[in-house]
Order: structure tokens, then C-alpha cells, then sequence
């Protein structure tokens, strides 16, 4: 699977949603449906077993430890960012590549584009991110941060279960 980014199938997400919400009583795994847009997922940035991992790309613009703030190239402004305590793992059935031309206007499309470009040239850092999040909400190093996080292990197990339900 290309490093790119990815829509994922929302049918997915809320199935996601639903296993977190009845194990922990609430849920962070993000929406990718909005009322004017779908949010796109980057990856995959990790491999546990046999999940891939996508991470969110967000507007969001605060650096903080879990997060990579992605610049432009030239100017250093913010474009957006990646939130590893949200990332997830998603079946390649439940991935489907953006086509960013498809995006419309010329802002959106070079604003992704530079998004896209970003996370390319610093794959390793992103990577190397990935599985630091990943280790420190696993072994529980920080309460803030597990409260914080997805729950990687239960969506693993959630996973497998939608893989083994959907398979033919």
C-alpha cells in the first residue's frame, strides 16, 4: 500500500466507535464525516501484527508530545497536523485512496498537496512517532495520555473481528 492518504469507510469507523464506547464508555476514535467535507487518514504509518495503522490528518495546530505539526516546505506555516493518539488500525478493504485532483479548487488541492509532500519527506520521523504513541499508550505510561488515546490493543482485537465477519 502506497504511503498516501486514505479515506476510510465510515461504516468502519462507527463500527470502531461502538466497541470503544461500550469497553471504555466513551470513544476517540475521530470522525471522517462531516457535514461539508470527509476527513482523510495518512498512512499506514504502522504495523502491529498484522493492523496497519492510519493517523488522522487534522487542522488542528498545537504542537504537543503525540503530535506532528506538518509546515510548508518554503514558508514554515502550519498546514495541518498528525494525531497519533488517534490514529487507527483499518482493513485495506476499508481504505480507499484520495484522489486529491478530485478535491476541486486549486487551494484545496495545493494545500493537500503539500500535505501530502510533508509527510513524505519525513517518513521516518512520522514512523518513528507512530511507534513511540503506540508504545507509551500500550504500556500505559502516562494515565492523561491512555485517557486520551484510542485504545490500540481493543481496536486490534476489533479489527480481527470485522476482518473475520466480512471475509468471504
Amino acid at each position: 500500500m502506497d504511503l498516501y492518504f486514505y479515506y476510510v469507510d465510515s461504516e468502519y469507523i462507527e463500527y470502531l466507535k461502538q466497541i470503544e464506547r461500550r469497553e471504555r464508555g466513551f470513544t476517540c476514535v475521530p470522525n471522517v464525516s462531516y457535514s461539508n467535507r470527509k476527513k482523510f487518514v495518512f498512512g499506514a504509518v504502522l504495523r502491529i501484527q498484522s493492523h496497519d495503522y492510519f493517523v488522522p490528518v487534522s487542522s488542528y495546530s498545537k504542537k504537543q508530545q503525540d503530535v506532528i505539526l506538518m509546515k510548508d516546505k518554503k514558508t514554515s506555516k502550519v498546514l495541518g497536523s498528525l494525531r497519533f493518539t488517534y490514529m487507527i488500525p483499518v482493513p485495506r478493504v476499508c481504505c480507499r485512496k484520495m484522489d486529491i485532483n478530485s478535491l476541486g479548487d486549486v487551494h484545496s488541492i495545493a494545500h493537500v498537496s503539500k500535505e501530502l509532500a510533508f509527510c513524505r519527506r519525513n517518513r521516518d520521523k512520522i514512523f518513528r512517532q507512530a511507534e513511540k504513541t503506540y508504545k507509551r499508550v500500550t504500556e500505559k505510561a502516562d494515565e492523561a495520555l491512555v485517557r486520551n488515546s484510542c485504545d490500540f490493543q481493543l481496536l486490534e482485537n476489533a479489527c480481527a473481528e470485522y476482518n473475520k465477519a466480512t471475509s468471504p
